[in-house]
């Protein structure tokens, strides 16, 4: 029963996060994208599926000759399946700094990092770990390529490691690979 409530909690809330997305980018400046994310934890077996509703600031904030600097913003919403404890449901923003380099026919290549915010439904992510409180930062490095007609496409792999910084103890965190693809509206 606890997982036919926790899968429909996920469609809802994945449901209501595209709904305010696609609300979102017919009212958002040029720029508004979506990204589907994939991520696997280092430990535990734990997985996690997203979705991150972005925009990134029009002027960047440093141009160099070959490079710039750029900022996004992203708000995650992600569903975390925890084998060994229930499922878990991960909200958040992220600043994102992105150095690019643009290349040939309007693709770039670029490096990202970012410090951001999360909220979990719950901290236990293994019958050995809990992640001691539901607030927790997140911290991302990243890189990626970016293309096609006015660069709408993204193709981009990060490191991410999610810890409450100290803050409460048990201090253990989690760190995923992650993959995702991003379309700019």
């Amino acid at each position: 029963m606890h997982r036919c409530i926790m899968r429909a909690s996920r469609r809802a809330g994945a449901a209501l996060l595209l709904g305010a997305c696609a609300a979102a980018a017919q009212a958002a400046p040029a720029g508004f994208d979506l990204s589907l994310l994939a991520a696997r934890a280092t430990t535990d077996d734990v997985s996690k599926a997203g979705l991150v509703a972005g925009w990134t600031h029009p002027d960047p904030l440093w141009q160099g000759s070959r490079w710039q600097l750029a900022l996004r913003h992203e708000v995650e919403l992600s569903f975390w399946h925890v084998p060994r404890a229930r499922d878990l449901i991960e909200f958040g923003y992220s600043p994102v700094l992105r150095l690019e380099r643009p290349a040939a026919g309007g693709a770039l290549f670029f490096l990202e990092a970012s410090i951001g915010v999360r909220a979990l439904s719950h901290t236990r992510v293994s019958d050995r770990r809990d992640l001691s409180s539901s607030f927790q930062f997140a911290d991302i490095l990243g890189a990626g390529w970016q293309w096609g007609p006015h660069g709408r496409s993204t193709l981009g792999a990060r490191i991410q490691h999610i810890s409450n910084a100290g803050l409460k103890k048990p201090n253990p965190g989690i760190n995923f690979g992650q993959v995702y693809y991003r379309y700019r509206f």
